[in-house]
Protein backbone atom coordinates (compact mmCIF):
# COMPACT_ATOMS: atom_id res chain seq x y z
CA UNK A 1 0.00 0.00 0.00
CA UNK A 2 2.95 2.38 0.80
CA UNK A 3 4.10 1.94 -2.80
CA UNK A 4 0.86 2.81 -4.32
CA UNK A 5 0.58 5.51 -2.05
CA UNK A 6 3.60 6.90 -3.36
CA UNK A 7 2.86 6.45 -6.98
CA UNK A 8 -0.72 8.56 -6.65
CA UNK A 9 0.99 11.82 -6.04
CA UNK A 10 3.45 11.07 -8.93
CA UNK A 11 0.29 10.53 -11.16
CA UNK A 12 -1.39 13.63 -10.04
CA UNK A 13 1.19 15.67 -10.88
CA UNK A 14 1.53 14.21 -14.66
CA UNK A 15 -2.19 14.60 -14.85
CA UNK A 16 -1.92 18.37 -13.77
CA UNK A 17 1.00 19.35 -16.04
CA UNK A 18 -0.90 17.62 -18.87
CA UNK A 19 -4.14 19.92 -18.21
CA UNK A 20 -1.71 22.51 -17.66
CA UNK A 21 -0.45 22.27 -21.02
CA UNK A 22 -3.82 21.79 -22.46
CA UNK A 23 -5.29 24.77 -20.90
CA UNK A 24 -1.80 26.49 -22.20
CA UNK A 25 -2.55 26.04 -25.85
CA UNK A 26 -6.22 27.21 -25.73
CA UNK A 27 -5.19 30.25 -24.28
CA UNK A 28 -2.82 30.56 -27.56
CA UNK A 29 -5.88 29.61 -30.31
CA UNK A 30 -4.90 32.31 -32.17
CA UNK A 31 -1.23 31.09 -33.04
CA UNK A 32 -0.78 29.80 -36.34
CA UNK A 33 -0.95 26.95 -37.25
CA UNK A 34 0.40 27.59 -40.43
CA UNK A 35 3.00 29.69 -41.90
CA UNK A 36 5.17 29.39 -39.02
CA UNK A 37 8.49 29.50 -40.96
CA UNK A 38 7.83 33.06 -42.13
CA UNK A 39 8.91 36.21 -40.40
CA UNK A 40 6.61 37.82 -37.88
CA UNK A 41 6.97 41.62 -37.78
CA UNK A 42 5.42 43.04 -34.67
CA UNK A 43 3.32 46.13 -33.31
CA UNK A 44 2.09 48.10 -30.36
CA UNK A 45 -1.18 50.10 -30.48
CA UNK A 46 -3.00 51.98 -28.36
CA UNK A 47 -6.62 50.72 -28.12
CA UNK A 48 -8.00 53.89 -27.89
CA UNK A 49 -6.73 55.73 -30.93
CA UNK A 50 -7.17 55.47 -34.44
CA UNK A 51 -4.25 53.87 -36.02
CA UNK A 52 -2.91 52.76 -39.54
CA UNK A 53 -0.04 50.29 -39.46
CA UNK A 54 2.20 49.78 -42.65
CA UNK A 55 4.05 46.04 -42.79
CA UNK A 56 7.40 45.50 -44.16
CA UNK A 57 5.33 44.02 -47.74
CA UNK A 58 3.32 47.10 -48.21
CA UNK A 59 0.14 46.22 -46.66
CA UNK A 60 -1.77 48.87 -44.72
CA UNK A 61 -3.84 48.18 -41.40
CA UNK A 62 -6.75 50.77 -40.49
CA UNK A 63 -7.43 50.10 -36.77
CA UNK A 64 -9.89 52.74 -35.80
CA UNK A 65 -10.47 53.69 -31.80
CA UNK A 66 -12.48 51.42 -29.79
CA UNK A 67 -12.13 48.05 -32.77
CA UNK A 68 -9.93 46.22 -30.42
CA UNK A 69 -11.92 45.15 -27.01
CA UNK A 70 -8.62 45.06 -24.85
CA UNK A 71 -10.12 45.81 -21.33
CA UNK A 72 -8.51 48.39 -19.12
CA UNK A 73 -5.13 47.82 -21.28
CA UNK A 74 -3.53 51.32 -22.67
CA UNK A 75 -1.25 48.76 -25.27
CA UNK A 76 -2.13 45.77 -27.56
CA UNK A 77 0.57 43.63 -29.01
CA UNK A 78 0.09 42.37 -32.63
CA UNK A 79 1.84 39.93 -34.98
CA UNK A 80 1.46 40.39 -38.37
CA UNK A 81 3.04 37.81 -41.09
CA UNK A 82 2.93 37.88 -44.97
CA UNK A 83 2.80 35.96 -48.16
CA UNK A 84 3.08 37.27 -51.55
CA UNK A 85 5.55 35.13 -53.54
CA UNK A 86 4.31 31.39 -54.16
CA UNK A 87 8.11 31.10 -52.01
CA UNK A 88 6.84 32.05 -49.26
CA UNK A 89 2.92 30.90 -49.14
CA UNK A 90 4.74 26.98 -49.94
CA UNK A 91 7.58 27.92 -46.79
CA UNK A 92 4.80 28.71 -44.87
CA UNK A 93 2.72 25.72 -45.52
CA UNK A 94 0.34 28.37 -46.90
CA UNK A 95 -0.27 26.16 -50.28
CA UNK A 96 -1.56 22.57 -48.79
CA UNK A 97 -5.80 23.42 -49.39
CA UNK A 98 -8.00 20.93 -48.79
CA UNK A 99 -10.78 22.70 -50.55
CA UNK A 100 -10.81 23.96 -54.41
CA UNK A 101 -7.33 25.44 -55.59
CA UNK A 102 -6.75 28.96 -55.49
CA UNK A 103 -4.29 30.96 -57.12
CA UNK A 104 -3.58 33.82 -54.41
CA UNK A 105 -2.68 37.47 -55.52
CA UNK A 106 -1.41 37.90 -51.46
CA UNK A 107 -1.75 36.49 -47.78
CA UNK A 108 -2.04 38.14 -44.53
CA UNK A 109 -1.93 37.13 -40.81
CA UNK A 110 -2.77 39.07 -38.34
CA UNK A 111 -2.70 37.76 -34.16
CA UNK A 112 -2.81 39.03 -31.09
CA UNK A 113 0.71 38.49 -28.78
CA UNK A 114 1.55 38.52 -25.23
CA UNK A 115 -0.90 36.60 -23.72
CA UNK A 116 -3.18 39.25 -23.41
CA UNK A 117 -7.19 38.57 -23.66
CA UNK A 118 -8.35 40.74 -27.20
CA UNK A 119 -11.06 40.23 -29.20
CA UNK A 120 -12.20 42.64 -32.42
CA UNK A 121 -15.24 44.25 -31.47
CA UNK A 122 -15.59 46.65 -34.77
CA UNK A 123 -13.84 45.45 -38.02
CA UNK A 124 -10.31 46.42 -39.50
CA UNK A 125 -9.44 47.23 -42.68
CA UNK A 126 -6.69 45.85 -44.42
CA UNK A 127 -5.60 46.70 -47.82
CA UNK A 128 -2.56 44.64 -49.55
CA UNK A 129 -0.45 45.60 -52.97
CA UNK A 130 -2.19 44.93 -55.52
CA UNK A 131 -0.41 42.82 -58.63
CA UNK A 132 -3.13 43.15 -61.12
CA UNK A 133 -6.84 44.80 -62.56
CA UNK A 134 -8.48 41.87 -59.42
CA UNK A 135 -11.07 40.28 -61.94
CA UNK A 136 -12.69 37.14 -60.12
CA UNK A 137 -10.92 38.05 -56.86
CA UNK A 138 -12.66 37.19 -53.42
CA UNK A 139 -10.86 37.48 -50.15
CA UNK A 140 -10.90 34.00 -47.79
CA UNK A 141 -10.35 33.02 -44.10
CA UNK A 142 -7.70 30.74 -43.46
CA UNK A 143 -8.96 27.55 -41.28
CA UNK A 144 -6.92 24.65 -39.94
CA UNK A 145 -8.77 21.57 -41.98
CA UNK A 146 -7.52 17.43 -41.31
CA UNK A 147 -4.67 16.04 -42.37
CA UNK A 148 -2.82 19.26 -42.10
CA UNK A 149 -4.46 20.93 -44.78
CA UNK A 150 -6.01 24.55 -45.02
CA UNK A 151 -8.82 25.32 -45.61
CA UNK A 152 -9.70 28.64 -47.34
CA UNK A 153 -13.08 29.68 -46.75
CA UNK A 154 -15.78 32.39 -45.99
CA UNK A 155 -15.44 34.10 -49.71
CA UNK A 156 -16.27 37.61 -49.63
CA UNK A 157 -15.99 40.34 -52.55
CA UNK A 158 -12.90 42.74 -51.92
CA UNK A 159 -14.44 46.16 -50.89
CA UNK A 160 -13.54 47.40 -54.75
CA UNK A 161 -11.00 46.78 -57.68
CA UNK A 162 -8.53 49.92 -57.22
CA UNK A 163 -5.92 48.34 -59.13
CA UNK A 164 -8.32 48.19 -62.36
CA UNK A 165 -9.51 52.18 -61.12
CA UNK A 166 -5.66 53.16 -61.30
CA UNK A 167 -4.93 51.11 -64.44
CA UNK A 168 -7.91 53.23 -66.00
CA UNK A 169 -6.72 56.69 -64.94
CA UNK A 170 -3.54 55.82 -66.32
CA UNK A 171 -4.72 54.67 -69.51
CA UNK A 172 -6.70 57.93 -70.10
CA UNK A 173 -3.70 60.18 -69.18
CA UNK A 174 -1.50 58.09 -71.82
CA UNK A 175 -4.25 58.48 -74.55
CA UNK A 176 -5.29 62.29 -73.92
CA UNK A 177 -0.84 63.02 -73.49
CA UNK A 178 1.11 60.40 -74.67
CA UNK A 179 -0.45 58.12 -77.40
CA UNK A 180 0.48 60.78 -80.38
CA UNK A 181 3.65 60.71 -79.80
CA UNK A 182 4.34 57.05 -78.80
CA UNK A 183 3.73 53.43 -79.11
CA UNK A 184 4.15 49.93 -77.35
CA UNK A 185 7.13 48.00 -78.90
CA UNK A 186 7.42 51.09 -82.43
CA UNK A 187 9.42 53.90 -82.90
CA UNK A 188 6.98 56.60 -83.89
CA UNK A 189 7.28 60.73 -83.30
CA UNK A 190 9.24 59.50 -79.91
CA UNK A 191 10.36 56.45 -78.58
CA UNK A 192 8.60 53.12 -77.44
CA UNK A 193 7.69 53.00 -74.04
CA UNK A 194 6.95 49.07 -73.46
CA UNK A 195 9.23 48.51 -70.18
CA UNK A 196 10.11 52.11 -69.45
CA UNK A 197 9.56 51.57 -66.32
CA UNK A 198 11.84 48.21 -65.97
CA UNK A 199 14.63 50.40 -67.49
CA UNK A 200 14.64 54.35 -66.34
CA UNK A 201 14.48 55.01 -62.72
CA UNK A 202 11.31 56.28 -61.45
CA UNK A 203 12.62 59.93 -60.03
CA UNK A 204 14.12 60.48 -63.83
CA UNK A 205 10.75 59.66 -65.16
CA UNK A 206 8.70 62.06 -63.47
CA UNK A 207 11.60 64.82 -63.80
CA UNK A 208 11.39 64.06 -67.78
CA UNK A 209 7.43 63.83 -68.11
CA UNK A 210 6.82 67.05 -66.36
CA UNK A 211 9.54 69.17 -67.65
CA UNK A 212 11.85 67.60 -70.33
CA UNK A 213 13.13 71.17 -71.18
CA UNK A 214 14.69 71.67 -68.07
CA UNK A 215 16.44 68.69 -68.09
CA UNK A 216 18.12 70.00 -71.80
CA UNK A 217 18.48 73.43 -69.86
CA UNK A 218 20.55 71.33 -66.98
CA UNK A 219 22.49 69.77 -69.92
CA UNK A 220 20.92 66.01 -68.93
CA UNK A 221 22.82 63.59 -71.04
CA UNK A 222 20.59 61.08 -72.22
CA UNK A 223 17.64 64.02 -72.26
CA UNK A 224 20.04 65.71 -74.69
CA UNK A 225 20.90 62.37 -76.67
CA UNK A 226 16.82 62.11 -77.37
CA UNK A 227 16.59 65.25 -78.52
CA UNK A 228 19.17 64.60 -80.92
CA UNK A 229 17.24 61.50 -82.20
CA UNK A 230 13.77 62.54 -82.40
CA UNK A 231 14.53 66.48 -83.30
CA UNK A 232 12.16 67.91 -80.95
CA UNK A 233 11.35 67.95 -77.24
CA UNK A 234 8.01 66.23 -75.35
CA UNK A 235 5.83 68.61 -74.74
CA UNK A 236 5.76 69.62 -71.29
CA UNK A 237 3.18 68.20 -68.89
CA UNK A 238 3.68 70.32 -65.07
CA UNK A 239 0.23 69.84 -64.49
CA UNK A 240 0.43 66.10 -63.77
CA UNK A 241 1.36 65.05 -60.05
CA UNK A 242 2.89 62.26 -58.38
CA UNK A 243 -0.30 60.30 -58.45
CA UNK A 244 -1.16 60.81 -61.52
CA UNK A 245 2.42 59.89 -62.68
CA UNK A 246 2.19 56.62 -61.11
CA UNK A 247 -1.35 55.62 -62.24
CA UNK A 248 0.18 56.39 -65.71
CA UNK A 249 3.21 54.36 -65.89
CA UNK A 250 1.65 51.58 -64.01
CA UNK A 251 -0.52 51.71 -67.07
CA UNK A 252 2.41 50.94 -69.14
CA UNK A 253 3.98 48.68 -67.07
CA UNK A 254 0.99 46.66 -67.41
CA UNK A 255 0.12 47.16 -70.81
CA UNK A 256 4.45 45.78 -71.22
CA UNK A 257 2.98 42.50 -70.63
CA UNK A 258 1.74 41.70 -73.82
CA UNK A 259 4.62 42.54 -75.55
CA UNK A 260 8.24 40.48 -75.48
CA UNK A 261 10.72 43.16 -73.79
CA UNK A 262 13.24 41.82 -76.72
CA UNK A 263 11.35 43.37 -78.97
CA UNK A 264 11.97 47.14 -78.02
CA UNK A 265 14.96 48.94 -78.37
CA UNK A 266 16.45 50.41 -75.47
CA UNK A 267 17.84 53.63 -76.74
CA UNK A 268 19.47 54.45 -73.22
CA UNK A 269 21.70 50.83 -73.86
CA UNK A 270 23.00 53.30 -77.30
CA UNK A 271 23.73 56.42 -75.03
CA UNK A 272 25.92 54.27 -72.58
CA UNK A 273 27.79 53.42 -75.40
CA UNK A 274 28.10 56.59 -77.18
CA UNK A 275 29.38 57.96 -73.41
CA UNK A 276 32.06 55.34 -73.40
CA UNK A 277 32.89 55.27 -76.76
CA UNK A 278 32.64 58.90 -77.92
CA UNK A 279 34.75 61.99 -76.68
CA UNK A 280 31.66 64.25 -77.10
CA UNK A 281 29.08 61.80 -75.35
CA UNK A 282 31.95 61.88 -72.58
CA UNK A 283 32.14 65.40 -72.33
CA UNK A 284 28.67 65.81 -72.17
CA UNK A 285 28.16 63.73 -69.04
CA UNK A 286 30.89 64.86 -67.16
CA UNK A 287 29.86 68.30 -67.67
CA UNK A 288 29.48 70.04 -64.15
CA UNK A 289 25.83 71.09 -65.08
CA UNK A 290 24.78 67.41 -66.06
CA UNK A 291 26.15 66.20 -62.77
CA UNK A 292 24.18 68.54 -60.95
CA UNK A 293 20.85 66.61 -62.35
CA UNK A 294 20.45 64.23 -60.20
CA UNK A 295 20.65 66.10 -57.68
CA UNK A 296 17.89 68.44 -59.05
CA UNK A 297 15.69 65.86 -60.01
CA UNK A 298 15.71 64.77 -56.23
CA UNK A 299 14.35 67.93 -55.16
CA UNK A 300 11.56 67.91 -57.60
CA UNK A 301 10.54 64.54 -56.24
CA UNK A 302 11.46 64.60 -52.52
CA UNK A 303 7.60 64.32 -52.06
CA UNK A 304 7.48 61.40 -54.14
CA UNK A 305 8.02 58.95 -51.74
CA UNK A 306 5.61 60.17 -49.23
CA UNK A 307 2.84 60.49 -51.70
CA UNK A 308 3.61 56.97 -53.19
CA UNK A 309 1.65 55.52 -50.61
CA UNK A 310 -1.56 57.16 -52.16
CA UNK A 311 -0.96 56.31 -55.23
CA UNK A 312 -0.29 52.86 -54.64
CA UNK A 313 -3.14 50.58 -55.56
CA UNK A 314 -4.78 47.96 -53.31
CA UNK A 315 -6.90 44.98 -52.64
CA UNK A 316 -9.02 46.07 -49.69
CA UNK A 317 -10.71 44.02 -47.23
CA UNK A 318 -12.24 44.03 -43.39
CA UNK A 319 -11.78 41.38 -40.95
CA UNK A 320 -13.36 40.59 -37.37
CA UNK A 321 -11.15 37.92 -36.88
CA UNK A 322 -7.43 36.93 -35.74
CA UNK A 323 -5.67 34.86 -38.34
CA UNK A 324 -4.87 34.30 -42.18
CA UNK A 325 -6.19 35.63 -44.80
CA UNK A 326 -6.26 35.49 -48.74
CA UNK A 327 -6.64 37.18 -51.81
CA UNK A 328 -7.50 34.83 -54.54
CA UNK A 329 -9.06 33.46 -57.37
CA UNK A 330 -9.86 29.86 -58.07
CA UNK A 331 -7.39 28.00 -60.17
CA UNK A 332 -7.86 28.46 -63.90
CA UNK A 333 -9.67 31.36 -63.54
CA UNK A 334 -8.64 33.74 -66.57
CA UNK A 335 -6.49 36.65 -65.11
CA UNK A 336 -7.82 40.03 -66.62
CA UNK A 337 -5.87 41.17 -69.64
CA UNK A 338 -3.65 43.97 -70.13
CA UNK A 339 -4.50 46.80 -71.28
CA UNK A 340 -2.21 47.55 -74.90
CA UNK A 341 -0.85 50.23 -76.41
CA UNK A 342 -2.90 51.93 -78.96
CA UNK A 343 -1.14 52.78 -82.21
CA UNK A 344 0.98 56.02 -81.74
CA UNK A 345 -0.85 58.58 -84.12
CA UNK A 346 1.90 60.52 -85.48
CA UNK A 347 4.47 57.92 -86.99
CA UNK A 348 6.60 60.49 -89.06
CA UNK A 349 9.68 59.29 -87.51
CA UNK A 350 8.74 55.43 -88.06
CA UNK A 351 11.06 55.19 -91.10
CA UNK A 352 13.39 58.54 -90.70
CA UNK A 353 15.04 57.02 -87.54
CA UNK A 354 16.15 53.60 -89.51
CA UNK A 355 19.47 54.92 -91.00
CA UNK A 356 20.48 56.99 -88.21
CA UNK A 357 24.10 57.02 -87.39
CA UNK A 358 26.49 58.18 -84.85
CA UNK A 359 25.69 59.89 -81.33
CA UNK A 360 24.03 62.88 -81.06
CA UNK A 361 24.76 63.07 -76.95
CA UNK A 362 25.22 66.80 -76.64
CA UNK A 363 22.12 69.67 -76.93
CA UNK A 364 22.11 71.93 -80.14
CA UNK A 365 21.72 75.71 -79.89
CA UNK A 366 17.94 74.87 -80.79
CA UNK A 367 17.55 72.65 -77.72
CA UNK A 368 18.98 75.58 -75.50
CA UNK A 369 16.56 77.99 -77.35
CA UNK A 370 13.57 75.61 -76.71
CA UNK A 371 14.85 75.10 -73.08
CA UNK A 372 15.10 78.82 -72.44
CA UNK A 373 11.43 79.81 -73.39
CA UNK A 374 9.26 76.91 -72.21
CA UNK A 375 11.42 75.50 -69.21
CA UNK A 376 13.55 77.70 -67.60
CA UNK A 377 11.74 78.25 -63.89
CA UNK A 378 13.33 78.53 -60.59
CA UNK A 379 15.23 75.73 -59.42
Amino acid sequence: MRRIAFLFPVFLVAVLIAVAAWSCNESEAHEPVFGAELPATNFSVNPAKDTVLKTPGGALISIPAGSLEAGDATAVSLEVKEAYTFADMTRGGLMRESGDPLSSNGMLYINVTGGQSVSIHKPLSISLPAKDAGSGLMVYKGEAGENALLNWTDAHPLGGAPAQQSSDAGKALFQTRCASCHNGKDEAAGPPLAWITKRRDRQWLYAFTRNNATLLWRGDGYSCYLFGRYKTAMPLFKDLSDADLAGLYRYIDNASRAIDSNAVADHKRSFDSCVANDPNCGAVANHPRALATTESTSADTAASSVQEITATAYYTFTVEKHGWYNVARKAGEPVAAADGFPAATDSTHATALEPFQGCPCWCNESAYRRADSLGRAKH
